[in-house]
């Protein structure tokens, strides 16, 4: 599975100290876009799903990781190596969250029933829909813009997002690899560069 970058602990993509994942890869390339150095692929940055879960557990013995971010690019774009990933992440957690730049609908019928039903399944709180830089304001609290949706595909959850919720829009600084990175939704007057 190609894979960015792996962060813990965050707070701003979510309730909790979340392990948060950027995987390559985007079809959809929305103008505005926060992340487009992860537009293309790269084979250089694969890693197999076992690799990864065993450095995200041997992370977990140190720490409790209260949830999982996943984002990118777009997970949707590696649908079967993403499938096998979200199965072993339950085993850590049953807090998923996982953005897409699909329409939950259009994802449905993009994706093969048996995958598609593995991410209903594993996924407690999806958010939808591309990212539209117009319709960016503050008030879209884990989300880039006002035409994404937050679904709660485990309800059981609701409560703790709706908390979440109300603190706003967070951002969280961490260094990683020799540089710092801004981790959280921003507002579109930030520039990210072309």
């Amino acid at each position: 599975m190609e894979i960015d970058r792996v962060l813990y602990p965050v707070t701003s993509l979510g309730p909790g100290d979340r392990l948060v994942i950027w995987v390559i890869g985007c079809g959809r390339r929305c103008a505005g876009c926060a992340n487009p150095e992860l537009w293309h692929k790269d084979a250089g940055k694969n890693i197999s799903v076992n690799d990864l879960v065993r450095m995200i557990k041997e992370a977990a013995s140190d720490k409790p990781i209260d949830g999982v971010t996943i984002t990118g690019g777009d997970p949707l774009d590696q649908t079967d190596e993403l499938c096998i990933l979200l199965q072993s992440l339950r085993e850590i957690t049953c807090d998923i969250i996982m953005y897409t730049g699909y329409i939950y609908d259009e994802a449905a019928g993009k994706i093969p029933a048996a995958l598609w039903e593995v991410i209903n399944q594993c996924v407690s709180v999806l958010i939808d829909g591309p990212y539209v830089d117009a319709l960016n304001d503050n008030s879209c609290v884990l989300r880039g813009s006002a035409n994404q949706k937050i679904i709660f595909l485990d309800e059981s959850k609701r409560g703790i997002y709706t908390e979440y919720l109300k603190n706003g829009r967070t951002i969280q600084n961490v260094y990683y690899k020799d540089k710092m990175i801004s981790v959280g939704i921003h507002s579109k007057e930030i520039s990210y560069g072309d």
